[in-house]
């Protein structure tokens, strides 16, 4: 019985090595060939050790203008908008959230469950009227109509804080009311301190979703200059007159790299966060 056991535990680590290198394999055929001579990157069979390594790649992007303005320009816009719309969501939903596990008013749970219902209406059906309502207000090809809609707030993100404060208990609230806290006071100063886990979930989702964003930048911004990474990307790859592999590769390892320092960063929180409310909430 130990001997099947072995065995049969061999076999699922077998299958998930093979599953995850097949998982792994395009992402470091993109760096392999950021790092290939042009002339090379097709080649077969390909080569996982460039020799020579060339970095001419880099060069085209990072120091040749493309679409008239370098990498470092897109790369701050996309840094920006990133923070701004991360730090605003982090913000709104928080409250949000503990207003809907901790503040007791009339309607609290219809209003919840009302608002966890948005999120079975596709984001693609909005688009048309919040464009409408950005180009009234004079924000389109501007940075502000990628980030201003997640200072409002997320369902998502609002859910996670709500699961996560129900779950602390109440007797620390009752111990800062009765030393005169409020809840502005108990917010900043109990509940946000314990809520590591689910501040991280959220910065690595929110982080990924708007540093990859490329439907809003399409939508509502006009000038290269304001463009961000996946749609400086995008248009690169179209451009006839610039069909260069290896710095689109090179461009796309330089905009992948965030996502993974952010992760990394973040996983010691990440399990614990994306796990709560299964059990109790």
């Amino acid at each position: 019985m130990l001997l099947k056991k072995r065995f049969w535990k061999t076999v699922r680590t077998l299958i998930m090595l093979a599953f995850s290198s097949a998982m792994v394999f395009p992402f470091l055929w993109m760096l392999v060939a950021s790092l290939t001579p042009e002339r090379e990157i097709f080649s077969f069979p390909f080569s996982l050790i460039p020799d020579p390594i060339n970095w001419d790649g880099y060069k085209s992007v990072w120091v040749k203008p493309v679409l008239g303005y370098t990498m470092g320009l897109y790369y701050w816009n996309t840094v920006k908008v990133t923070l701004l719309a991360m730090f605003g969501a982090l913000i709104t939903c928080s409250l949000a959230g503990y207003a809907y596990a901790r503040v007791s008013f009339p309607g609290r749970d219809l209003v919840f469950l009302g608002l966890l219902a948005t999120m079975m209406i596709p984001s693609q059906v909005v688009l048309l009227p919040n464009f409408m309502i950005y180009k009234e207000l004079g924000l389109v090809n501007t940075h502000a109509a990628i980030w201003l809609g997640a200072c409002f707030g997320s369902p998502f993100g609002t859910f996670l804080f709500k699961q996560y404060f129900a779950t602390i208990p109440h007797e620390l609230n009752e111990a800062a009311e009765m030393d005169g806290a409020g809840n502005f006071r108990i917010f900043a100063s109990i509940m946000i301190p314990l809520a590591k886990p689910v501040i991280a979930t959220l910065i690595i989702f929110n982080f990924m979703g708007y540093w990859n964003n490329y439907e809003g930048p399409l939508i509502y911004l006009r000038s290269p200059a304001l463009f961000t990474l996946p749609l400086a990307l995008k248009v690169m790859s179209n451009d006839k007159y610039f069909i260069q592999y290896a710095g689109i590769m090179a461009g796309s390892v330089s905009a992948a790299l965030p996502i993974l320092i952010v992760f990394v960063a973040m996983q010691k929180y990440f399990i614990q966060g994306v796990t709560i409310g299964s059990v109790k909430g």
